[in-house]
């Protein structure tokens, strides 16, 4: 079964405390700045230690940390998988259908709520995670 190298972005709204200056209050002031922001991964897929089950699985690095991918489906049109970060408890899933060579999808979960994703997957030969001779 083939290995692939996975990377791209996902987009989530976030809020975030701030301070900015008041003539009213003669100061700074805290404010609620919001907006969408960009977070890109990277990650690998490959097969199961089981081979005869025919499953993948991965691991994946973002700015929230490291994860686990699991529950991997992956066709020539649709990917999907299950991320669990390895600090935390919650799960977060992910469906991608490919458009032009670029897969385009969502995620959701109990936690992060829901949101879009991009990424791209190639194909890596296995010898390709050994150093260079």
């Amino acid at each position: 079964m083939p290995v692939y190298l996975i990377q791209g972005f996902f987009f989530q709204d976030q809020e975030r405390l701030g301070l900015a200056m008041s003539s009213e209050a003669k100061g700074a002031v805290a404010v609620v700045n919001s907006g969408l922001c960009r977070f890109m991964y990277a990650g690998v897929i490959y097969p199961a230690e089981n081979e005869t089950a025919n499953e993948y699985v991965g691991q994946m690095f973002d700015h929230f940390g490291d994860a686990a991918l699991s529950d991997i489906k992956l066709s020539a049109d649709q990917l999907e998988f299950v991320k669990k970060y390895n600090h935390r408890n919650d799960l977060i899933d992910y469906i991608f259908l490919k458009r032009n060579g670029i897969w385009v999808g969502s995620y959701s979960g109990s936690v992060v709520g829901q949101g879009s994703a991009k990424c791209v997957i190639t194909e890596v030969p296995q010898d390709f995670f050994q150093p260079p001779e």
